[in-house]
């Protein structure tokens, strides 16, 4: 397998499993305060090619990379929305994320290419994982990114080669940690937008729903939505509410034989893990039931809907 096929294969993996934990930003806010983030309009602004920034398989090695530094207002500890997962950014170029499952250490240095902040990594290539690879091997990641108010906002630089005919970018959003180690702050200083949300998505076999100013509807059923302290998207109905992970992602789906022409879409996928079996979400009939069809080990359900708005954000 070519690397290129394997770093565009890991970078969508990395996308999807980032985007459905670490998605979403702001708790509800007050009909008379300013609208907050837009996820949609974020994630089209990150949104960038490895040919467009001029760096399609350009640098091997992270000591190759001319003009890098440390931007300042990276450097820090930033944590995501439901506390799982923590970044540490430091002044020597040192990166760390931190999970329950580890920590994991790399190089990095920042670009700024055009309109572009990149952040620039230097991850090892595991043999195991990667074939061809060698003990020592490593290879770059491109990741856009914008720091505003105390929030970091991240999108996987997209890579555009002959290997593949689509690509999905995802947005994750962290929150800068005070010095008690705590993002409440940061997270109650950036709201969603729930306006950003409204139209209809749909997914192709599990059918759709519309979202309109804070109401979704579903068939015959409507719920109140919000966003929690964790930045879960709540569905409320008659006093029963289920929290959903929430993520934002575009695809653009190339022609195989002009690959300067593509059409994209906007995603949105939610998630959703219950305490037993017998914990069900209320948005039930578009989801999936995973445990089920793949015997995942916890309850899991899950959905993606593309937004079928013909003035869909970012096209």
């Amino acid at each position: 397998m070519k690397e290129s096929t394997v770093k565009r294969i890991v970078c969508m993996i990395l996308c999807a499993v980032i985007a459905v934990s670490l998605a979403g930003c702001g708790a509800k806010k007050p009909a008379s305060e300013p609208a907050g983030v837009n996820l949609i309009e974020k994630l089209t602004s990150l949104m960038v090619s490895d040919k467009d920034l001029g760096v399609a398989g350009k640098y091997t090695k992270l000591s190759e990379i001319e003009g890098g530094s440390i931007d300042a207002d990276l450097v820090g500890t930033w944590i995501t929305a439901d506390g799982e997962t923590t970044y540490t950014y430091d002044a020597d170029g040192t990166s760390k994320a931190t999970t329950a499952y580890g920590d994991n250490e790399a190089p990095f240095t920042c670009l700024t290419v055009g309109d572009y902040k990149i952040i620039c990594q230097e991850v090892e290539l595991s043999p195991e994982f990667y074939d061809g690879a060698q003990p020592g091997d490593t290879q770059l990641t491109y990741t856009a990114y914008s720091v505003e108010n105390d929030a970091l906002y991240q999108v996987i630089v997209e890579e555009v080669n002959e290997d593949y005919t689509s690509n999905m970018s995802a947005l994750v959003t962290l929150y800068r940690a005070d010095e008690t180690g705590s993002a409440a702050a940061s997270i109650k200083k950036n709201p969603i937008d729930m306006a950003a949300l409204n139209g209809t998505w749909a997914d192709d076999e599990k059918g759709s729903f519309t979202i309109e100013d804070g109401v979704l509807t579903l068939g015959e059923d409507s719920f109140n939505l919000s966003f929690d302290e964790k930045n879960q998207l709540v569905v409320e109905k008659d006093g029963q509410s289920t929290a959903y992970h929430m993520a934002v992602s575009k695809m653009k789906e190339y022609d195989y034989e002009d690959r300067t022409q593509f059409t994209t879409s906007t995603m949105m996928g939610v998630s959703y893990t219950g305490a037993d079996e017998n914990d069900k979400p209320n948005l039930l009939p578009v989801l999936s039931d995973y445990k089920t069809e793949y015997g995942y080990d916890s309850w899991y359900y899950s959905g993606s809907f593309k937004l079928q708005d013909a003035a869909e954000a970012g096209n």
